[in-house]
């Protein structure tokens, strides 16, 4: 009596703020599955399966929209609520109830279905002669969650749920899902239903079976909070291959517990599928190519199992932060080199990613942010999986490992079994380390392209034995005009004894200057010596031992006599220098240059090969009368100027190379002169070099250069106004007064009588 009293008045009630489900998941919350499938037909690849779903109303309510697809809903039951009628459209499931839910009641369906299953190229139900598992998402369906091909259910990332998983198979296969197996039950007709249980709250794409011939692999690994068991499935025929393949996965394990924090599932599981990997939890798809039994495939072990904390512990709140799973789980699938083969090992694999991911970002058909991801590029490995590993990467450099590791261990705890976003992640990990996030996000994750940083050296002075170093620094964006705040970057100082000092620089916006104390004078500075930055740029490092060529940008080194060893550095940046010499019918490169550091531990001659290009090089290359040069500066310190190289023409003027037979450490960029604007055939002819001395200049300077001959000497300013003009007759030097000029930075030019510029170098007055 009670009941219908209540009843009565919520009828009068409800219909003014009752909610119609428009999209799946709305207005519930489900808080656990129990899957049974049963009826495997490998002719025809179909199954008949039975789903329990309890679920709590968030909002009044008379209808539910879950999600199906491919197979057949063929009855629909409630165990409190009526089900007036049920309809299927499409992948959409809608229920409606003869009277309305109230929010905060809790119910079960029962959703009984069946019939020919889902798959595509890669993702849904995959038949694999007698083997058939899931795989939880599909790289072409949109979106792209899978569960829905195997039972009814929420598809989202956020509505997260326990599950109950029984599969009944014939009594020559074995059924292999996510969790813990609870029991095997022979049901006397030549059959066994396999239970098994996930107790965490996962993501409905995470949970997952497997059915055929399987053996077993088994191990334990003492975890730092339990003993966890190692489960590895497989076909009979690869058992001995299991060992050799899964050899280290102890230690990758211990390496992320050690890193990322306890492991948070119930056992370290893989399973041999035909198509993988996907990180199902606790059950991982992995290749049955990748069992060879050796570790070609190891990154996959790693990659797959990082997933159980980037991915399913913590998940992306949606398609668009797929960065936060899969970028996050390549950069762990790549740093638990550390753990396993030390530290180098990892910085060669970081740095061949960090070259490819700066050549990908340098595309302007790649100018996208990386979160906010379009649908289409969910799982594109270079614009989310590559791309956001080495954008990982720098954070952990940014931020430092020491700061970064357990900022990510907090961000784990705070946000288990939840979802999250690429703010939340920011705020996390801003909150943890004390530094401001926000300045590398808009940067990194939130602007298309990618940052170009760069530090120079400007000036260097001996200071009580120590020695003040000025530096040059500059941020540009590639792809956005976005202006970075709160830069960090990390320089490497080359002594004369090949002594390494790497320094953390910090500014905001475009350009600063700042200065540091070394106890060396440095003959060079490396950007991110160790390449982990994407910071715009492609770099490599490496020891010339004999002639083989070693190459990175459209440049090629090669040594070409030597008593010992010498090393090189070679960093292809993705802009255009920073400073125009400002010479007449000289234009420089805006695309790209050079920075070059060598150290030899001999006698060494060093060959460096330029090679240009309209296509590389078609923002200065358009016509024949562009003529290709190559133009030279030690660093900051210096004006831009020609360096003595030999040209070797191509068979058309569109490409050709520049050759430097001593090539000393400093800064390359190509330039064109205008043939036609200078009257020549050939602006080689016109190489010269300046001397000045002393330099940096007090009173006085003496200018002088290689013969005799006629014609002027111009000084510029920075703002590229002329400040002082003095021709010559005949000499090969001249001695000028600086007493008219104020402190500050300079161009001498090199004038011939009819005004062509010969040759320029940077002054700097005091």
């Amino acid at each position: 009596m009670k009941k219908t009293f209540l009843t009565l008045i919520l009828g009068l009630l409800l219909p003014m703020t009752m909610m119609f489900a428009q999209t799946p998941g709305e207005g519930i919350d489900v808080t656990h599955y129990e899957i049974h499938i049963w009826g495997f037909d490998f002719t025809n690849r179909t199954l008949q399966g039975e789903t329990f779903i309890d679920f709590t109303a968030t909002a009044n309510t008379n209808t539910i929209v879950l999600e199906l697809k491919s197979l057949v809903a063929s009855d629909v039951a409630c165990d409190y609520y009526s089900v007036e009628r049920f309809n299927q459209d499409g992948d959409f499931l809608t229920i409606t109830f003869d009277e309305p839910m109230v929010a905060g009641e809790s119910a079960v369906l029962d959703v009984r279905y069946g019939g020919a299953t889902f798959s595509e190229t890669w993702g849904g139900i995959e038949w694999w002669g007698e083997y058939v598992y899931n795989l939880g998402v599909g790289f072409e369906s949109q979106p792209h969650n899978l569960g829905k091909s195997w039972y009814p259910c929420v598809d989202n990332f956020i509505d997260k749920a326990d599950f109950d998983v029984y599969v009944t198979v014939t009594n020559d296969k074995k059924a292999i899902c996510g969790g813990n197996h609870v029991e095997t039950i022979d049901n006397g007709d030549g059959t066994s239903t396999w239970h098994w249980f996930t107790p965490q709250d996962i993501a409905t794409y995470h949970i997952s079976f497997a059915i055929g011939d399987y053996e077993v692999w088994e191990d334990v690994y003492h975890g730092i909070d339990r003993d966890i068991p190692i489960e590895v499935w497989a076909k009979p025929s690869q058992m001995n291959s299991v060992p050799g393949t899964f050899v280290h996965v102890k230690e990758i394990a211990s390496f992320f517990e050690e890193n990322l924090g306890a492991y948070p599932f119930n056992r370290i599981g893989y399973v041999s599928t035909s198509k993988g990997c996907m990180e199902h939890t606790d059950n991982i798809a992995f290749a049955s190519s990748i069992i060879n039994g050796n570790t070609s495939g190891e990154e996959y072990v790693a990659h797959e199992l990082s997933h159980m904390w980037s991915g399913n512990l913590v998940t992306c709140e949606d398609a668009g932060d797929m960065w936060l799973n899969e970028g996050f789980a390549q950069f762990w699938g790549a740093f638990y080199e550390v753990g396993v083969y030390g530290e180098s090992h990892f910085q060669n694999t970081m740095s061949g990613m960090v070259n490819s991911a700066a050549n990908w970002c340098n595309n302007p058909i790649h100018w996208m942010p990386l979160n906010n991801m379009p649908l289409n590029m969910t799982y594109d490995s270079d614009a989310v999986y590559n791309r956001g590993a080495v954008i990982v990467s720098t954070m952990m450099n940014y931020m430092g490992r020491e700061v970064f590791l357990p900022a990510m261990r907090q961000y784990f705890q705070q946000y288990a079994y939840q979802t999250a976003n690429s703010q939340l992640l920011c705020d996390a990990l801003t909150q943890y380390s004390g530094t401001d996030m926000q300045g590398f996000f808009d940067s990194y994750v939130y602007s298309s392209g990618m940052p170009h940083l760069y530090a120079s050296i400007k000036d260097v002075n001996e200071v009580d034995n120590r020695f003040e170093v000025k530096l040059d620094l500059h941020y540009q964006h590639i792809g956005d005009d976005h202006v970075g705040q709160d830069n960090a970057y990390e320089v490497t100082f080359i002594g004369p004894d090949f002594q390494l000092r790497t320094h953390r620089v910090h500014w905001d916006g475009q350009h600063a200057e700042i200065s540091g104390f070394l106890d060396f004078e440095p003959v060079g500075l490396v950007n991110d010596f160790y390449n982990g930055w994407l910071d715009g740029r492609t770099q490599k490092n490496f020891m010339l031992k004999s002639s083989v060529q070693q190459s990175l940008g459209n440049l090629k080194i090669e040594a070409t006599a030597f008593t010992d060893s010498v090393f090189v550095a070679i960093e292809n940046h993705l802009v255009g220098p920073y400073d125009d010499p400002l010479i007449p019918n000289l234009t420089l490169s805006t695309q790209h240059f050079w920075t070059v550091n060598r150290h030899d531990f001999g006698a060494a001659e060093v060959m460096g090969m330029f090679d240009f290009t309209n296509s590389t090089d078609d923002d200065i290359i358009h016509t024949e009368n562009d003529s290709a040069t190559l133009v030279y500066r030690r660093d900051a310190s210096e004006a831009w100027h020609e360096i003595e190289h030999t040209v070797y023409p191509g068979s058309t003027w569109k490409h050709g190379r520049l050759i430097v037979n001593d090539l000393p450490t400093g800064e390359y960029a190509i330039a064109v002169w205008d043939k036609e604007a200078l009257g020549v055939d050939e602006h080689q002819d016109y190489v010269r070099q300046l001397k000045l001395f002393p330099n940096p200049a007090t009173g006085q300077v003496r200018i002088g250069w290689p013969e005799s001959c006629q014609g002027q000497i111009c000084i510029v300013g920075s703002d590229g106004k002329e400040l002082k003009r003095v021709g010559f007759n005949g000499e090969e030097e001249l001695q000028l007064s600086t007493d008219d000029l104020p402190q500050g930075c300079f161009t001498v030019m090199l004038l011939a009588k009819d005004g062509t510029v010969l040759a320029t170098e940077k002054l700097i007055v005091k």
